[in-house]
């Protein structure tokens, strides 16, 4: 796999054993589908299409007379949770149509569930205790955040901005945040994570 985000095509001649080796546009890694363009397209078609396919389970208990708490909790454990597989990693990276396209499951099963007691998706998740998926990555994302911070060996990756005057200190943020010369880099997982920690260190 070429990893590029340009337009070109890239051939290559790498053989092993006087075979060439196939060049492949994606690959699944560890649960995750990695593309050759650096995008999470093929990451969110895949957890898509893996959750929408655990639909008919929540169709069949519903019809069956399953109790909607208990519906609730089996989407949680069964579908929700394909969503949210690695979500720190992706989150930050995923384009507004992609955060949608995983907010519409939720919206799908809570339909499915609720049937004609569903009113509005806000008014549904306060009356089932839940949160948007959106809201709950940049939880998870925090959550990753703040216990790598504990760990001596990741002072490399959240380190802590120098003291530079005593002034204003409730304005200096508290963890330094990487120079991004590109977009791609600003938005990726170490740099958001690092302004979620000043986020909630003001907040603190």
């Amino acid at each position: 796999m070429v990893f590029s985000r340009s337009n070109e095509q890239f051939a290559t001649r790498i053989s092993i054993d006087g075979n060439i080796l196939e060049k492949k546009s994606s690959t699944k890694l560890l649960g995750m589908w990695i593309s050759e363009d650096l995008s999470w397209s093929k990451h969110c078609q895949e957890i898509c299409k893996m959750a929408i396919a655990r639909l008919s389970l929540i169709t069949k208990l519903k019809y069956v007379g399953v109790e909607t708490e208990d519906l609730i909790e089996i989407y949680i454990l069964f579908i929700r949770s394909i969503t949210e597989y690695c979500s720190v990693v992706f989150h930050s990276s995923l384009t507004i149509e992609q955060s949608a396209k995983l907010e519409k499951i939720q919206k799908t099963c809570l339909k499915i569930i609720l049937g004609d007691s569903y009113v509005n998706y806000e008014a549904t998740l306060e009356m089932c205790g839940l949160q948007t998926l959106a809201d709950r990555r940049v939880q998870r994302c925090l959550n990753f955040a703040l216990k790598a911070v504990k760990h001596p060996k990741n002072h490399r990756l959240f380190p802590l901005n120098p003291v530079q005057s005593e002034h204003n200190t409730r304005e200096r943020e508290k963890y330094e945040v990487n120079f991004a010369r590109t977009s791609s880099y600003q938005n990726s997982t170490i740099p958001f994570c690092q302004r979620l920690l000043n986020a909630h260190a003001m907040k603190g």
